[in-house]
């Protein structure tokens, strides 16, 4: 484990203070959270998209001409991504919420490790690889139905209509979906603090959302193991791992809630 230094404990102080002084801060996730739970990154030299070219495994143009490709790589993948389990940044941010600091949680990833965790607010803006849709009748699959249809095509297709089955995720080339977008474009305007965590910020249109609460005057916390574009508008900075950031975050909020209800009392 890298050790903190002492800037990043007295990063870790701030963003503390800032988050209990917030009225309106939520969180933005990417995928640098799940990648501690096992999850391999899509994106970067060692990602999915390496191994499996979009164009040919992830795009809806691709899965439309032959979905037997998305499912080719998808049972390669799944396996880890159905498995997997929330980490100590997923049951931070579920505290920061509990606590009523966080107000809603906006991710990119499509795991639902952050509802697992007990998280309650969150928008899925590139969607949630446990539900499935017709493409024909837009009849509803859960993950286990889809999983036996699995074992025996090649391509499951649904019951009713016979069209391809697809997981209700957001392939190259489709739009995002439209309710989670606005609702996230909405919160980045309206908040005062931006906690991102684990994101690189590349990814587009999501990666302009620090940008609306920066506009209106919001400030960003960034914890990702990598620099990003936007760490010299952020307030705070921290590139360490998240799993480890966000529960000393956590811990220092009470810390510090315990010290002003003592002041309080005496």
């Amino acid at each position: 484990m890298k050790t903190l230094k002492p800037k990043e404990i007295e990063s870790i102080r701030k963003a503390s203070e800032l988050l209990l002084k917030s009225k309106n801060a939520v969180v933005l996730t990417g995928a640098g959270i799940s990648t501690e739970s096992g999850i391999p990154d899509f994106r970067g030299e060692s990602g999915i998209w390496e191994k499996y070219k979009p164009e040919i495994y992830g795009s809806i143009q691709s899965f439309l001409r032959d979905p037997s490709k998305f499912w080719k790589m998808a049972e390669d993948i799944a396996p880890t991504l159905f498995s997997a389990e929330p980490n100590p940044g997923h049951y931070a941010i579920a505290s920061l919420e509990k606590m009523n600091i966080i107000k809603a949680i906006i991710t990119q990833n499509i795991d639902e490790l952050h509802q697992k965790a007990g998280s309650i607010i969150v928008y899925e803006v590139h969607g949630n690889i446990n539900r499935f849709s017709c493409l024909g009748c837009r009849a509803s699959y859960n993950k286990e139905q889809v999983l036996r249809k699995v074992k025996k095509e090649k391509s499951p297709a649904c019951n009713y209509c016979g069209a391809p089955l697809k997981p209700s995720v957001v392939l190259f080339g489709e739009q995002l979906p439209n309710f989670e977008k606005y609702m996230a474009i909405d919160l980045a305007k309206k908040s005062d603090v931006m906690l991102i965590a684990g994101s690189s910020l590349t990814v587009a249109p999501i990666c302009d959302l620090p940008l609306y609460s920066l506009r209106e005057g919001g400030k960003l916390i960034i914890i990702n193991d990598e620099p990003t574009d936007l760490d010299e508008r952020a307030e705070i900075v921290i590139n360490h791992k998240t799993g480890i950031i966000l529960p000393l975050i956590v811990e220092e909020i009470e810390k510090i809630k315990a010290e002003q209800e003592s002041i309080t009392y005496d």
